[in-house]
């Protein structure tokens, strides 16, 4: 060892004699990973479109926003091994939300609940909702409570409705009944519920057909 030391130390002696009177312009290369004991995947059991069909423009009302019912989607976060795992729900088309139809559904909602239905004609059609429906759950066989971590900082509360925020702050994770510290679990299943609201029918271009484009990631973190 001390010898390749002695080596490299005069190899590098003599570099910096020749190289001394050169300039050199450097670019650093990192190399970053993660080795993880298990990994977890989400999934949509069947289908990840959440489908409203043909809705009549003559149903619509021109002056009040227009709630859809609920509808139901099976989710499943499967893991290679018990894994201590939250949820978030990110919206892809947030330019998109008419603001202030949250509340149509429930007062204690706002924007910041709100996810992006698309544009036609130039108007953005409406707003829509994205929750875990409480009770829906199993988590390796038994009935979980989903808690929230509303601020990211690891502090979690039983959630009572499950809403998300359509921004992707705070998060929800399973926990055994009546705890609140997010619990190791192989598959997570259940049901998420989403809500549409169209804008009032005045706003909308009625003569033309509308397709509602809502779009959200749904994203696993590990905890």
């Amino acid at each position: 060892m001390n010898k390749q030391i002695t080596l490299f130390s005069a190899l590098a002696a003599s570099l910096l004699v020749s190289f001394a009177a050169q300039a050199a312009d450097t670019a650093e290369l990192k190399v970053k990973g993660v080795i993880r004991p298990s990994a977890c995947t989400p999934a949509f059991t069947g289908t990840n479109v959440v489908d409203y069909g043909t809705i009549a423009a003559k149903g619509l009302s021109a002056t009040a926003p227009n709630v859809l019912a609920e509808k139901t989607i099976a989710f499943t976060v499967t893991c290679d091994a018990a894994t201590k795992v939250a949820v978030r729900a990110i919206d892809n088309k947030a330019s998109t939300v008419v603001p202030g139809l949250m509340t149509a559904i429930n007062s204690n909602l706002g924007d910041k609940h709100a996810y992006g239905l698309g544009a036609a004609g130039g108007k953005n059609i409406g707003a829509y909702s994205v929750r875990t429906i409480v009770g829906s759950f199993t988590a390796d066989g038994a009935t979980p409570d989903i808690v929230a971590d509303a601020a990211n900082n690891g502090t979690w509360a039983k959630s009572t409705y499950g809403r998300f925020n359509a921004d992707g702050t705070g998060r929800q994770a399973f926990a055994t009944s009546g705890s609140t510290t997010p619990g190791s679990y192989k598959t997570m299943s259940g049901n998420l519920g989403v809500t549409a609201v169209l804008d009032k029918g005045a706003n909308l271009p009625l003569t033309q057909n509308i397709d509602l484009d809502g779009s959200a990631t749904i994203e696993v973190q590990y905890l």
